[in-house]
C-alpha cells in the first residue's frame, strides 16, 4: 500500500526597501530621533512588513524620507499646508512637521499612532498604492484612506490589511 502525501511549500518573498532620512533646516527636531522613530514605524508587524517588505536605514539610499515644514510641502508638492506627500512609486517622501508634532484631530488617533499612520500611508504611495475610500461605515479605515482629512465613516486605523 502506498500513501501519497501532498506538501505545500510556502515561499515568503521579501522586498528590501532602503531609505535615508532628513530633517529640513527650518524644522527643529533631532535627526537621530526622527530616524529611530522611522525604523520603529516601518518595522511594525502590522505595517508594510506584513506584506513582505523589509525596511533598512541607509544614509546613502536614494529613497529620502524628509520631515518638512508645511511651507516646503506646499512648494514641493503643491498641496495644502496640512498634508504630507510622497511620489507615487517614487523615491521622495515629505512628512508634515506640523502634523508630526500635533497630529490631526480628524483622524482621532493619539500622536504616536498618527505618526505610525503618516509613515505607513506615505510609504504606501512610495510602494505604488493610491488613495482608497472607506468601504463600509464602521469598518477599520484602509491605511491608504486620507485619515488626516477625516474618516468618512470608518474607524481610525494604523494597520496595513
Amino acid at each position: 500500500m502506498y500513501v501519497r502525501l501532498r506538501c505545500k511549500l510556502l515561499y515568503i518573498i521579501t522586498m528590501k526597501v532602503r531609505y535615508s532620512a532628513l530633517v529640513d533646516s527650518d524644522v527643529k527636531y533631532p535627526l537621530q530621533t526622527f530616524t529611530d522613530l522611522l525604523q520603529i514605524y516601518l518595522a511594525d508587524p502590522d505595517g508594510w512588513s506584513s506584506k513582505g517588505y523589509v525596511f533598512e536605514y541607509d544614509p546613502k539610499a536614494s529613497l529620502v524620507i524628509r520631515l518638512s515644514s508645511p511651507r516646503t510641502i506646499q512648494k514641493e508638492c503643491g498641496l495644502p499646508k496640512g498634508l504630507s506627500c510622497a511620489v507615487l512609486g517614487g523615491k521622495k517622501m515629505w512628512l508634515n512637521s506640523e502634523r508630526w508634532f500635533k497630529g490631526a484631530p480628524p483622524s482621532k488617533l493619539p500622536l504616536d499612532s498618527y505618526r505610525q499612520y503618516m509613515v505607513s500611508h506615505e510609504m504606501g504611495h512610495i510602494l505604488g498604492h493610491e488613495h482608497e475610500k472607506c468601504a463600509r461605515k464602521g469598518e477599520s479605515a484602509p491605511i491608504m484612506l486620507q485619515q488626516t482629512l477625516g474618516l468618512k465613516g470608518c474607524r481610525p486605523n494604523t494597520k496595513v490589511f
